[in-house]
């Protein structure tokens, strides 16, 4: 049987002409977007007073000889096309501008990349993920990948420092560069900005030509009228929904589902919870000076090449290793970046008098290094130099070759590390090796705050020790 080609237009509304629909994909249309009202229902039941509540809550507008749909429904109402044989066209006329210079200043966990990869396959999309899930940083990597202005709503206030916060750190836009629609202030960003719910339904005029990506954050809390009042002003090319739960206290998740986008991943909760806690150590966090005119990744190998060579940096690192082998005569082990940084690293210790070797096997002028182990010639290792306190430099990528053997307790992040699954392992293995406050592992960590995509690193290793970054900082430098 021929059917006629269904238009689609897409704009604030998802717009399909009201006549000529097959009866079976007008029903099913119906079925899902007027449904009855919870709240009538749970009353009804209850035998209360009803007074105006609704019985029906209809999602479905008729104007002229058209229906007016929710945009977020778009997948919905292709899946139904495709299911009854209904041929279609989509005529997109969403507003999109010209991509904006925005980069992600951090690295996402692997739940957080498979979360961010879900959300990005899907133009409308809603987000799920218990508190401290991490899906403010996958918002914002998604507004990275988007490059569009940016509207971020949130229904409560006291989220807007958090927002402020992560959007400076991980997008390394000033907090003074940002808009705001809140308190009576309306102020546009170029790239981001954020506005209260309350302020938004009364002022988005002022806003949704400027628009290309609509965040909702804490669907969960926000109000229905939001969703069905707001909502539907922006005709944006993107839209995500965030939210802590897949089901509203009201019963009205289905609202965001139709108004925002279908729910296209939910974070784990064990999956949020790995990471956070397993270090057992004593650390101590030490602010550096190092700064450096970084702007993008594209500057990240000779930042990293600047840092390992400052001098001012490498001193304090020294430092710190001279007065624990003052107090205590054991060897150390420093997590460096190779070796560059373990010839730059090593003069400086040697000028000390302290003797270091170099687990990386790479020949150097400046450091001591062990040679190619043989049966005869075996590589020393902490347990067996005993003679004299010693540094051993290693890197990541030799760490786990070495892992069995190394068995400090005290450890020099010589380099920015951002803590990925074997490199926490290791450390996590470290501390455990001794419970008692004497054999406790104690971490050196030392934090480029001027940089940001370091100081991000910082951040997130902190989730590994189980302590709030700033705590950290205002303890050991108080």
């Amino acid at each position: 049987m021929f059917h006629k080609t269904l238009s689609i237009l897409l704009a604030e509304w998802i717009k399909i002409p009201s006549e000529g629909l097959q009866p079976l994909l007008d029903r099913k249309i119906h079925d899902r977007l007027v449904f009855t009202n919870p709240d009538y229902e749970l009353r009804h039941n209850r035998g209360e007073w009803i007074g105006n509540i609704a019985p029906q809550i209809n999602c479905l507008r008729q104007k002229g000889r058209s229906y007016l749909i929710p945009r977020g429904f778009l997948d919905q109402l292709l899946e139904l096309c495709k299911k009854f044989q209904q041929p279609y066209r989509i005529v997109d006329r969403r507003r999109i501008h010209a991509p904006l210079e925005l980069e992600f200043h951090g690295e996402l966990k692997s739940y957080q990349q498979d979360a961010a990869e879900a959300v990005l396959e899907k133009d409308f999309a809603t987000l799920i993920g218990g508190h401290k899930s991490g899906k403010t940083v996958i918002a914002l990597y998604v507004v990275a990948q988007r490059r569009q202005p940016t509207l971020i709503l949130i229904p409560k206030l006291d989220l807007l420092d958090g927002w402020l916060t992560k959007i400076e750190n991980f997008l390394q836009i000033p907090r003074d560069e940002v808009g705001v629609f809140a308190e009576g202030s309306h102020h546009l960003g170029k790239h981001i900005t954020l506005a209260h719910t309350g302020e938004a339904l009364r002022h988005w005029r002022k806003i949704y030509e400027r628009i290309g990506f609509l965040i909702m954050d804490e669907c969960q809390r926000c109000p229905s009228k939001v969703l069905t009042q707001l909502i539907p002003n922006f005709d944006c090319r993107y839209m995500l929904g965030l939210s802590t739960v897949a089901q509203r206290k009201d019963r009205l998740s289905r609202l965001v589902y139709f108004y925002i986008g279908d729910m296209v991943y939910t974070i784990d909760e064990k999956d949020a919870r790995e990471g956070r806690g397993i270090i057992h150590a004593q650390v101590v966090a030490r602010p550096t000076a190092f700064d450096y005119p970084y702007h993008s990744r594209a500057d990240y190998a000779q930042m990293l090449d600047a840092l390992m060579r400052d001098e001012e940096r490498t001193r304090i690192i020294a430092d710190d290793i001279q007065a624990e082998l003052q107090k205590r005569s054991q060897p150390l082990l420093i997590l460096s970046g190779g070796e560059v940084q373990d010839t730059i690293l090593g003069a400086e210790l040697g000028r000390r008098g302290i003797r270091s070797i170099s687990l990386n096997r790479l020949p150097s002028s400046g450091t001591e290094i062990s040679p190619e182990p043989t049966a005869s010639n075996p590589l020393p290792y902490p347990s067996e130099v005993a003679e004299e306190p010693t540094a051993f430099l290693l890197s990541p990528q030799t760490m786990a070759e070495h892992q069995l053997k190394l068995n400090s307790r005290i450890l020099f992040l010589a380099v920015p590390l951002y803590f990925r699954q074997h490199v926490a392992n290791f450390l996590r293995e470290l501390g455990q090796n001794g419970n008692s406050c004497e054999s406790k592992l104690k971490i050196y960590d030392y934090v480029d705050h001027r940089i940001g995509l370091f100081e991000n690193y910082f951040r997130m290793r902190s989730y590994n020790y189980g302590v709030h970054p700033d705590l950290l900082l205002g303890v050991n430098n108080n």
